[in-house]
């Protein structure tokens, strides 16, 4: 194994629209993460906070963006790839994050995790359901899980039906800002754990994360009983 420093360094990275709100959040809250935020849509990049912005767009589709399209993600992220990994350089952990159902984050995220675990990157995957009233993006979603638990074990799914059950009286705003926070604390607490174990228990940091979830505290408690549900036997 190689030698790795006692303060290990890690990114919360971004992946299309969804994700990259997160991102935008984690920037402002939490200091000690670095960010990457990677998109096919240059308008919402611009949008986008965060310390490294990829736009991952222009060689594939002439910079239309991938329009829903996971085939375009996927080989958006693949004629990028590069790109990716000079970003992605000098971490010891990554947590990506990508709303499923649609183009860049569907079908660029297994792209990416991919690629993070072939430079030897303890990755996480935190993939965000869409409503199940949105027909036209369930099945994108559910293919595109389980393409992402194909290549990293590691992959949390944060429900927005569940959400939305769980804060009846909550705006459609409130509920979106709680589960981006709850993300980030996630984040922040899984990180310290990483830091705190990371040359003495690095085999055990996965299993550790998977079984014991988010920890203590209110937003934690809240997406660790609700939002994010485990692997089913059907997918």
């Amino acid at each position: 194994m190689k030698d790795i420093e006692l303060a290990p360094r890690y990114a919360a990275i971004g992946v299309g629209g969804a994700g990259c709100e997160v991102i935008d959040r984690i920037y402002k809250v939490l200091p000690a993460a670095d960010t990457i935020a990677i998109n096919c849509d240059k308008d919402a990049m611009q949008r986008t906070m965060a310390d490294k912005k990829l736009y991952i767009c222009k060689s594939v589709t002439n910079g239309e963006g991938a329009k829903g399209d996971v085939r375009l993600g996927r080989d958006c992220a693949k004629a990028h790839i590069d790109d990716i990994e000079k970003a992605m350089l000098g971490y010891d952990a990554v947590f990506i994050i990508a709303g499923m159902g649609g183009g860049t984050g569907t079908g660029a995220t297994p792209v990416i995790a991919e690629k993070a675990l072939s430079m030897g990157i303890m990755t996480f995957v935190i993939a965000i359901e869409p409503f199940s009233f949105e027909s036209g993006r369930t099945k994108a979603a559910k293919e595109g899980i389980a393409k992402i638990r194909q290549v990293c074990h590691n992959t949390l799914v944060v429900s927005n039906d569940l959400l939305l059950q769980s804060m009846p009286d909550a705006t459609m705003r409130k509920a979106f800002e709680t589960v981006n926070a709850s993300i980030a604390s996630f984040i922040e607490r899984k990180a310290a754990l990483i830091k705190e174990c990371f040359e003495s228990e690095f085999k055990a940091i996965s299993a550790e994360v998977l079984t014991n979830g988010l920890g203590s505290g209110s937003t934690a408690d809240l997406i660790d009983s609700v939002h994010i549900r485990p692997k089913t036997a059907k997918e």
